[in-house]
């Protein structure tokens, strides 16, 4: 305590403030900050002039805004002031909000089967072609003066036979680093951020045309090969979509259900005579 009473003291003489009683920290108006109200704010093992710096910054923030309030209600005018009607919008749609996550959460089914997905996925089709390439990729990372490069370089990107597949092992067994994403189909920019010096445009071209290329760096080059490629355009596969196929269906599930809420707040209204139609003549 006697610490953060010699920083705010401290904090407070650097900023050309004397308002210290007791407690009390600084005031604005009928406002008052309390030493209790940044006895938390202190991490240990920072020094005293950044303690200093932090207790400042806080209480000039806790100033401004007590102060923009205090101006507010000296310069705007009464109907500039009176913000009964926002206030109570807001408390409505927060109320409403509130109401809607509640229901959702005690009826929303988070169970999706492979079958689902799968129709969902068959149904919309357009939905799951993309303006990028989606490949299955490996990328050797290999030093310049690698007495392997000569190797690795003629066979990283071999297809075909068993013997291939041995040599491709080979390969990877000499890199410095290995990345195949796990296996998984990765859109085109996500192959890109993994190699320094190559973005997204470049390699949409290079990979249009091809399977393979070598991205020379600084010391090291790149050895890109993808084994699967979906041109841009064409239907992803569904192990791709699987997750976003998910999200589509819960989001439909929360839709029908906001929806059901809403068609039996107004059947209860009507019953309950909360809720009254009037006829009104054209």
């Amino acid at each position: 305590m006697k610490r953060i009473a010699v920083i705010v003291l401290a904090a407070l003489a650097i900023a050309g403030c004397r308002y210290v009683e007791g407690d009390r920290v600084a005031r604005v108006g009928d406002n008052v900050l309390y030493m209790k109200d940044i006895r938390g704010l202190l991490p240990d093992g920072v020094s005293p002039e950044d303690s200093a710096a932090m207790v400042q910054q806080y209480i000039n923030t806790w100033a401004l805004a007590h102060l923009k309030v205090l101006k507010a209600q000296e310069v705007l005018s009464a109907d500039a002031k009176d913000v009964k009607a926002e206030v109570e919008d807001y408390r409505d749609n927060l109320l409403k909000y509130r109401l809607e996550r509640q229901v959702t959460e005690q009826e929303l089914d988070t169970t999706v089967t492979d079958d689902e997905m799968r129709l969902y996925y068959e149904e919309h089709t357009e939905n799951f072609k993309f303006p990028y390439i989606i490949a299955k990729a490996n990328i050797i990372t290999l030093s310049q003066n690698s007495p392997n490069y000569d190797t690795v370089k003629k066979d990283y990107a071999l297809t075909g036979d068993e013997e291939a597949d041995q040599k491709r092992e080979m390969c990877a067994s000499y890199a410095e680093r290995m990345e195949d994403f796990g296996g998984n189909w990765v859109p085109m920019p996500t192959i890109a951020k993994a190699v320094p010096g190559l973005d997204a445009e470049s390699c949409e071209t290079i990979f249009r045309g091809g399977n393979q290329y070598i991205k020379v760096g600084d010391g090291k080059d790149y050895f890109i090969y993808l084994t699967e490629k979906i041109p841009v355009g064409r239907l992803a596969p569904f192990e791709y979509c699987r997750q976003t196929i998910k999200d589509a269906i819960l989001i439909n599930r929360k839709q029908d259900i906001l929806t059901k809420l809403e068609q039996d707040l107004l059947q209860e209204g009507i019953e309950s005579k909360k809720l009254t139609i009037y006829d009104v003549e054209q």
